[in-house]
């Protein structure tokens, strides 16, 4: 049977007057806390469904150290085995996972996940998974009733209680996982590789949590075969570092990789324009890519002249000035770039992409009909046939691909990072790979800096890379202890 909100106000005050009782020990005080939590859960649904009743007031938030609870779809209570958060028709627990040392903060309320819904275009597809602490404290303006509040545990670490200052309870990984939970995950990357045809939707950028104009964008763009849920590790990782998640907002490329390399470049370009159309952004940006997503960023600071594009397709530049095909391959840098990561990225190709299983594989690639109709149309314009096959990504991957050998002609225009996987191949490092990626083709001569982690070609959550990547974002926004390389 609900419980009245005044029964629930006495059980959230009782259990407050011990959780803020000096001489509690903390073992009582634990105790005290995990009561209040239950408490918390135990009314959470009516309360969002304006019936608390009286002794309760639900705040109407006040962003962004609040949230609005009219925002939100759903809330839903993390699970919390000292508690034993129940389920409801509106809360359900979430996953237990390992926990991330820095995602995690012990203290006063009950740890959500909040969904906000939102027509923007760059909402991930089930809407933004945020984190917020319900608390409940004294009314203000009556004391004796309490007022529940959603509060964002990173902008509000403290609340006072009967003039002590308590920790706010924090947890930051349950929203990253509820995100990955409810993404494309490996199966829908692999269908979209051979299906591009299925993609739902346009190639596109979504944002991890709603945009914000303070925070430098960081774009992380997938490679082959992979879709955005492919960074949960490192995202973990990244928004472990407070300085990382309060300068930084997380941007995600979502993309078919079956495509041509230079198309998915401009299907990037394309994107990023978007959004600078609709939010004006003007912080600068910080693009890291993969594999195959690390020659999409760089196409970004890079640029293709007329005749480096002419020695990748004769006749591209008699195409008209609206054709995708010139416009991928006829391109000017970006100037909202301010620096480019690039994680076991072959700017020279992999021989793995001309082995016969894959050139096998990539004759079973069947490119959507408006993608084979335009390329046609405009490859027959000029009389090209590429040895009498049908350009996508792995054949573009290739040591011997026109756009690679052109585009490994070009130097970055903002600082760039390379890291470099090295699988513990015996010999020198030249000789070194990854086990898709050969040190030749990833090694960047002018890159600002460049590390070799003992990897593989897709551990980009591996401590060592963690711990480059860090180094280069913090050093990038300045004051957060830049840590020196060993």
């Amino acid at each position: 049977m609900p419980m009245s909100g005044e029964a629930a106000a006495e059980r959230l005050q009782a259990a407050l007057a011990e959780v803020a009782r000096p001489e509690a020990s903390a073992r009582e005080q634990a105790r005290a806390e995990a009561a209040y939590r239950r408490a918390l859960a135990d009314i959470l649904p009516t309360a969002l469904a304006g019936e608390a009743g009286p002794g309760l007031t639900l705040d109407a938030g006040d962003p962004p150290r609040r949230l609005v609870p009219a925002d939100l779809a759903v809330i839903t209570p993390v699970a919390d085995s000292r508690s034993g958060t129940p389920d409801t028709t509106v809360i359900t627990d979430i996953a237990d996972t390992p926990e991330t040392p820095g995602l995690h903060r012990p203290g006063l309320g009950l740890p959500t996940v909040a969904r906000i819904a939102s027509d923007d275009p760059h909402v991930p597809h089930h809407g933004f998974q945020v984190p917020a602490t319900l608390v409940a404290l004294p009314d203000p303006a009556d004391a004796s009733r309490m007022k529940l509040s959603l509060l964002d545990p990173r902008r509000v670490a403290e609340v006072d209680v009967a003039g002590r200052r308590l920790p706010v309870a924090m947890d930051l990984e349950a929203p990253i996982q509820a995100a990955s939970d409810l993404g494309p995950g490996f199966f829908l990357g692999l269908r979209h590789l051979f299906r591009p045809d299925r993609f739902d939707g346009y190639a596109n950028i979504y944002f991890l949590e709603p945009y914000d104009p303070a925070k430098r964008p960081l774009v992380l763009v997938h490679g082959l075969m992979a879709t955005p849920t492919a960074w949960n590790p490192l995202v973990r990782q990244l928004l472990a570092e407070p300085c990382l998640r309060d300068r930084y907002q997380l941007w995600f490329f979502y993309y078919p990789t079956a495509q041509p390399i230079a198309l998915s470049a401009l299907q990037l370009r394309e994107a990023l324009d978007a959004v600078q159309r609709r939010y004006r952004v003007e912080q600068p940006m910080v693009l890291v890519g993969h594999s195959m997503g690390g020659i999409l960023s760089r196409a970004q600071v890079s640029g293709l002249d007329r005749a480096a594009a002419e020695a990748v397709i004769p006749g591209v530049d008699s195409l008209p000035a609206d054709s995708p095909v010139r416009r991928a391959l006829i391109f000017e840098p970006r100037q909202d770039v301010n620096r480019v990561v690039f994680l076991f990225t072959p700017h020279r190709g992999s021989q793995v992409a001309s082995w016969n299983f894959s050139l096998w594989v990539s004759r079973l690639l069947r490119l959507p009909e408006w993608l084979r109709s335009g390329l046609s149309e405009a490859l027959d314009t000029l009389d090209h046939d590429p040895a009498g096959l049908f350009p996508n990504s792995i054949r573009d991957l290739s040591p011997t691909s026109p756009f690679l050998r052109a585009l490994s002609q070009t130097e970055p225009v903002v600082p760039a990072h390379s890291v470099i996987g090295d699988r513990g191949r015996r010999g020198p490092v030249a000789e070194s790979s990854d086990g898709v990626v050969a040190f030749h083709s990833a090694h960047l001569p002018e890159a600002d800096s460049e590390v070799v982690v003992p990897a593989g070609h897709r551990e980009t959550s591996h401590p060592a890379v963690v711990a480059e990547l860090t180094r280069i974002l913090k050093a990038e926004v300045g004051g957060c202890g830049v840590p020196h390389r060993r």
